[in-house]
C-alpha cells in the first residue's frame, strides 16, 4: 500500500475513533466542563474534515 493509502487509513481510524468516543460521552448525562469542551473540539475538527472533503 502506498503512503497516501496509509495516511487515508490512519486519518479514517482517528476520525472514527473520535466519533465513537464522542458518541459514548454523549450518553453520559453529567460530564465535567473539560470533557464537554473536549467533545466540542472533536466535533469542530470533524466538521472541518467534512468541509474539506466537499
Amino acid at each position: 500500500m502506498e503512503l497516501a493509502g496509509w495516511v487515508t487509513v490512519g486519518t479514517a481510524a482517528v476520525v472514527g475513533g473520535f466519533t465513537v468516543v464522542g458518541h459514548l460521552f454523549d450518553q453520559v448525562p453529567a460530564l465535567s466542563q473539560k470533557m464537554i469542551t473536549a467533545i466540542r473540539s472533536v466535533r469542530d475538527v470533524r466538521e472541518e474534515l467534512r468541509a474539506d472533503r466537499k
